[in-house]
C-alpha cells in the first residue's frame, strides 16, 4: 500500500495540512470534508505515514471502530490497538467482564508498546479507568529458569483482582496444585500453567481449559491484572479507599432520607478493610484511584489525533 499512500500524500489538500501540522509551534485544528469511511483511514494513514507520529483515530461507535482498524490494518500494515468501552457494574450482579478484559489488554498495549496506531471511541478514550502507574506495578511477568516464591506470587495474584478456584475456567482466575499454578490472564485466549521444580519455574505453557492438556509451551508470559478497580494493589489502598468512603458516608448525616446509603457506605467501608471488594465495585473507583486517570493519560505527547465524523463523535 506504500505506492497508495505515496498518491495520497502528494494531493495538495493534505499537502497543505502537513504545511500546517510542521509550521504549528503548539497544535493544529483543522477539518476536512467530502470524505467517504474508506477515505478518512485513508487521510488519517497519510498524515500518520508523512508525519512519523501516533495516530488517534476517534470514532462514533464500535462498528466503525472495527472498520476504520480493518482499513488502517491495510494501508499502514501495522495492527491498531482498538480500545473497547466498558459498562460500569455500580450493582451487586452477575455478569460478563469480556470487554473489561478487553479494555485492560488494550491498556496495557497503550502503556508498554507505544502503538502507532489506537482506534476507539470517544466514550472509551474518557471513561475513568485504572490509572497507568498501577497497570505496570501490578501486570508481571514469568519467565522459564527464574526462581520464585509460590506464595508471594498467588498473594501477588489476589491484589491484582485474581480469584482462587479449584480449577481454571475463566479469565481472572488461578489455580495453584503442589508445585503447579494455573493463571487465566486477561488478553490471551488460553490459561497457561507453570510447573515449579521447588522455587524455579521449570516449565511453563498454555493449555486447555475443557481438556487440560497442554498445547504449546512458552519461555514467558506476561500476567495482566484481572480487573480496573483494584483496592487491594497496595498495602495502604483499601485503608485510604475505606476513608474516603467513611468520609462521604459522614456527609450524608445529616441528609433526609439517606440513611440506607450511608449503611451501604460503611458497610462497603468495613468490607474493605476486612479485605473483601464490595460487590459493584465499579462505583468505588474514585475512592481506590483519587487521582483520574483515563485512556487520554496514556497516549505519547505527540500524538495526532483525527476524528472520523466529527459531528457524530460530538
Amino acid at each position: 500500500m506504500t505506492g497508495l499512500l505515496d498518491k495520497l500524500s502528494a494531493l495538495p489538500q493534505l499537502q497543505e495540512l502537513l504545511a500546517a501540522l510542521h509550521s504549528s509551534a503548539v497544535t493544529c485544528c483543522a477539518a476536512v470534508t467530502g470524505l467517504a469511511p474508506v477515505h478518512r483511514a485513508m487521510f488519517s494513514a497519510a498524515l500518520a505515514a508523512e508525519t512519523k507520529r501516533p495516530l488517534l483515530l476517534l470514532c462514533a461507535d464500535e462498528k466503525d471502530v472495527q472498520r476504520q482498524a480493518a482499513d488502517i490494518r491495510v494501508l499502514l500494515g501495522v495492527e491498531p490497538v482498538c480500545l473497547p468501552e466498558r459498562e460500569l457494574q455500580l450493582r451487586p450482579a452477575a455478569y460478563s467482564r469480556q470487554w473489561e478484559y478487553r479494555r485492560l489488554w488494550a491498556l496495557y498495549r497503550l502503556a508498554q508498546e507505544k502503538p502507532r496506531v489506537i482506534v476507539a471511541t470517544a466514550a472509551a478514550m474518557a471513561q475513568l479507568c485504572l490509572p497507568a502507574a498501577v497497570l505496570q506495578k501490578t501486570a508481571f511477568t514469568l519467565e522459564v529458569g527464574q526462581r520464585y516464591d509460590v506464595t508471594a506470587l498467588t498473594a501477588q495474584l489476589t491484589a491484582a483482582g485474581y480469584v482462587r478456584a479449584q480449577q481454571v475456567e475463566g479469565a481472572g482466575q488461578f489455580a495453584l496444585r503442589g508445585g503447579i499454578l494455573d493463571i487465566f490472564s486477561p488478553g490471551p485466549e488460553r490459561p497457561v500453567r507453570c510447573e515449579f521444580f521447588d522455587d524455579e519455574l521449570d516449565s511453563m505453557g498454555d493449555f486447555d481449559v475443557t481438556t487440560q492438556r497442554r498445547v504449546e509451551n512458552r519461555q514467558r508470559f506476561t500476567v495482566l491484572p484481572a480487573g480496573e478497580v483494584l483496592p487491594f494493589y497496595d498495602e495502604n489502598a483499601a485503608e485510604s479507599a475505606a476513608k474516603r468512603i467513611d468520609a462521604a458516608a459522614k456527609r450524608l448525616a445529616k441528609k433526609e432520607n439517606a440513611a440506607a446509603l450511608r449503611q451501604r457506605l460503611e458497610e462497603d467501608a468495613q468490607s474493605l478493610r476486612q479485605g473483601v471488594t464490595p460487590p459493584g465495585g465499579d462505583r468505588y473507583l474514585a475512592a481506590v484511584y483519587p487521582d483520574a486517570a483515563t485512556a487520554f493519560d496514556y497516549l505519547p505527547e505527540d500524538c495526532l489525533v483525527c476524528v472520523s465524523e466529527a459531528g457524530r463523535v460530538q
